[in-house]
């Protein structure tokens, strides 16, 4: 992995099975929080496929000034884990090895909330070692769509080229990248 980040400036991750398992049931999820927007939002027509992050978006997209509401659920179900997400080691060991050699700047931009990352920061000891972090309430739509990448580089004047993406989902962080054409690790593929 360190090899590939060499001759980029910008490493980009994402928080939950990349750097650390934030340890819900997201399919006993899935069927909570469609529940949960069935009573908020009677009206508002969800894929059976969707997940959570995916229901949130199209819940703002519903009904733009409910974000306290969308977001609530996972807000509840996240603090409940506080303290008890699992570090990927190898991912840690990595990204200490990268802030030790002081060549890159690290962002993490994450489809969990930005409370739930800063949580699991603190709790791994990475307090100072992203210069950023984007949570899907921060952003309000999940990956693969590329408005996090647009508000890091409005905020901290990152590039596409000189950037390069960690994460573990082929769907969510591969789309993303294959969208900006940004190189992607996904540390699941050996």
């Amino acid at each position: 992995m360190f090899s590939r980040t060499a001759q980029y400036g910008v490493v980009i991750f994402d928080y939950d099975s990349t750097i650390a398992e934030v340890p819900v049931n997201w399919l006993q999820a899935r069927k909570d929080y469609r529940d949960y927007l069935n009573f908020y939002f009677p009206s508002l027509c969800l894929p059976n496929d969707s997940r959570v992050d995916e229901m949130e978006a199209l819940a703002l997209r519903h009904a733009p000034d409910a974000k306290e509401v969308v977001f609530r659920f996972r807000f509840d179900l996240e603090q409940r884990l506080d303290g008890g997400h699992k570090p990927l080691l190898v991912t840690c060991a990595f990204i200490r090895r990268l802030n030790a050699a002081g060549k890159h700047r690290l962002f993490i931009l994450s489809n969990n909330l930005h409370r739930t990352v800063q949580a699991g920061l603190n709790q791994l000891v990475f307090t100072d070692t992203f210069e950023g972090i984007l949570g899907v309430d921060d952003v309000e739509i999940p990956k693969p769509a590329p408005r996090g990448f647009s508000m890091l580089k409005e905020m901290y004047g990152i590039s596409v080229e000189d950037s390069i993406f960690v994460g573990d989902n082929d769907r969510t962080d591969g789309g993303f990248c294959r969208t900006l054409g940004i190189p992607f690790i996904n540390i699941k593929e050996k």
